[in-house]
Order: C-alpha cells, then sequence, then structure tokens
C-alpha cells in the first residue's frame, strides 16, 4: 500500500480514500485495517498493486496471527518501528518496510538488531509518524513532522546502557510469548496481572494506576501519554513503547524473570495488589452513589483545582533517559 501511495506522491490513507469514494465524504483512518481487512476494499487496492487479492489476504495479521487475540494489537496510530531493520533494507538494496511483528503489543526489542523500537523520532523526538518517499528507485522511512531521514546513528548517546536494557527487555518480551502462545489460562492470568498494574488507584480524574505504589514515591501521578491506558481492560494496547516496557520491568520485578503466576504470589506483589484492592473497592461504591445524583460545577471546579496543585514526579515525562533506575 504504502508502495503504490508512494508513486502517486500520495499517503496510504489518501490514496484508500481516494480508491473507496475519492474522498466523498469518507474518514480515511478507518479504511485501512491490517488485522482483518474489508474483503471489497482488499479487492481494491488489489487492482491498484495489480497484485492477486489472495496475495494481499495473506498479508492480514489475522492470517498471520491466527491466535491471537485482538487485544494484543496495538492500533495503527502507535506502532513503532526498528530503526536497525530500516538500515538493513537500505544495506541490502530494497524496499523499506514496515513489519508485522511492530503492530503486537508485547513485541518491544528486534530480536534480530537486539535493540529497542522507536516510537518517536530521533531527529525531532516527536511521536514518530513513518511517511515513505522514493529516494533512488527505492523507497526510504522519513519523520513526516520533521522531515528527516530514520536513522539511528546518533539516536543513542550510550550505547551500552541502550544494550543492556534492551537485553533484560527481550528476555520479558520472550517470557510473554511464551505465555500468550500457551494455555488459555496463563494469558488470562498475565492480562489480569496487567489490569490491576494500571486499574485506577485513588481517583479516576487523576488517573493514579496501581503501579504508582511501585515508585515509592509520594504524589506521584500517572503522566498525561500514560493516562489512555489507566481503567482499560487491554492496558499495553493503548500505551507508548517505553510504558509497555516499563509493565514488563515491573511484572519481572514482582514475579520474577521467568514470570511464573501459577505460584504463590511473592512478597512484594502481595503487598502491591492488598494495598490496592481496598481502594478499588471503596471507589467503586463511591462511583455508584455519585451516579443517583450529579455533581455540582463547584465540586467538579475544586476538582480540577487540586489535581492542578498535587506533586509530580520527575518520570512524569518520558522517561527514556532515566530507564538505567529501572535496571
Amino acid at each position: 500500500m504504502v508502495r503504490v501511495a508512494a508513486r502517486y506522491g500520495l499517503e496510504v490513507p489518501e490514496m484508500t480514500t481516494w480508491l473507496a469514494g475519492q474522498g466523498s465524504g469518507m474518514q480515511s483512518h478507518r479504511l485501512i485495517d491490517d488485522v482483518a481487512p474489508d474483503p471489497d476494499r482488499l479487492w481494491l487496492w488489489a487492482r491498484a498493486c495489480r497484485v492477486d487479492p489472495a496475495r494481499l489476504t495473506r498479508l492480514s495479521l489475522a492470517l498471520r496471527y491466527p491466535d491471537r487475540v485482538p487485544k494484543w494489537t496495538l492500533e495503527r496510530s502507535g506502532r513503532p518501528v526498528c530503526l536497525g531493520c530500516f538500515e538493513a533494507d537500505q544495506a541490502m538494496g530494497r524496499d523499506s518496510y514496515m513489519r508485522t511483528d511492530w503492530r503486537l503489543a508485547d513485541h518491544l526489542v528486534c530480536p534480530a538488531h537486539r535493540q529497542m523500537l522507536q516510537d518517536r523520532c530521533p531527529g525531532c523526538s516527536a511521536q514518530l509518524r513513518v511517511s515513505f518517499q522514493f529516494r533512488n528507485g527505492l523507497l526510504r522511512p522519513f519523520c513526516s513532522r520533521c522531515g528527516g531521514l530514520l536513522t539511528s546513528r546518533g539516536a543513542e548517546p550510550d550505547h551500552n546502557l541502550d544494550a543492556g536494557f534492551a537485553a533484560g527487555v527481550l528476555n520479558l518480551q520472550r517470557r510473554v510469548k511464551r505465555i500468550l502462545r500457551g494455555d488459555v489460562n496463563g494469558r488470562v492470568r498475565l492480562e489480569d496481572t496487567i489490569r490491576t498494574l494500571w486499574a485506577p488507584l485513588d481517583r479516576v480524574d487523576a488517573a493514579r494506576p496501581v503501579l504508582a505504589l511501585w515508585f515509592d514515591q509520594p504524589g506521584w501521578h500517572c503522566p498525561f501519554e500514560a493516562r489512555a491506558a489507566v481503567s482499560k481492560d487491554a492496558p499495553l494496547q493503548h500505551l507508548p513503547l517505553r510504558w509497555r516496557a516499563l509493565t514488563l520491568i515491573i511484572l519481572g520485578d514482582l514475579f520474577g524473570a521467568g514470570l511464573d503466576f501459577d505460584a504463590g504470589m511473592p512478597e512484594g506483589a502481595r503487598w502491591l495488589f492488598n494495598r490496592a484492592m481496598p481502594m478499588l473497592h471503596r471507589r467503586q461504591r463511591r462511583r455508584s452513589r455519585s451516579d443517583q445524583e450529579k455533581r455540582s460545577v463547584d465540586r467538579a471546579t475544586g476538582r480540577v483545582q487540586r489535581l492542578s496543585k498535587s506533586p509530580v514526579h520527575r518520570l512524569s515525562e518520558n522517561f527514556l533517559d532515566e530507564r538505567g533506575d529501572f535496571g
């Protein structure tokens, strides 16, 4: 899809909108589905690409990962990339392309290059949106915001720290994959544990998750970029890459590198979850009472004022430069 759209100087959403209805009031971001594509739109792309529709069908995630539940697949807007894979494409003289593994919520480290995936531009540090353009007859990845070529050169100042961090996350990543491919009960226990870590702890409006207790910092609140995962059924699907990595690190710290959920719960995990559960029950009772009466504007205003004065931990922004603390 990228290759065909780039030939016309367009992005994939624009090209898809044109194929589906020439832009007549259609939302382009809803026309693209890599998981289970619509057969009619897939046929349009097959005609535009001059290929067999069955070949495009085999590229869907539903066929490549038939045993994977949708909640462990990232939304399109949050897909990270491996800069080493892009550089390998250039070294081999072929078009750069997006890998299917990058859409998996548990895929954080590239096994081939043993480096963390990137969801922020190494040049402008903005949330990464890849734009493919032709250079010397081949597709090359660029940042859609700053226009810089996506390369790992100069992206990380401390290679040793980066390699050690990636190796630790890769071990946890492999263990999570084995759990997902195993019995259903193991996957359910893993999902319940992650869901508990990201459940609201104090107030829904404060977006303070249970894992705030792991930081052991008073007044720590969930950063804005990760608040979308609080109280969600599948937190990893809504988290940026670094917060997904931190989630696995916390699991490894609580349950060990083997992520053994079958044995008795370790003391650290028991303390964390027992500390959180009473607060969750009280919050649910307060919520049921609040649904019966409408909150006044003054109470809502006061809550916002309290939150604005709440202390924020130093990790409230991107913790890329402080990942050594989690080692």
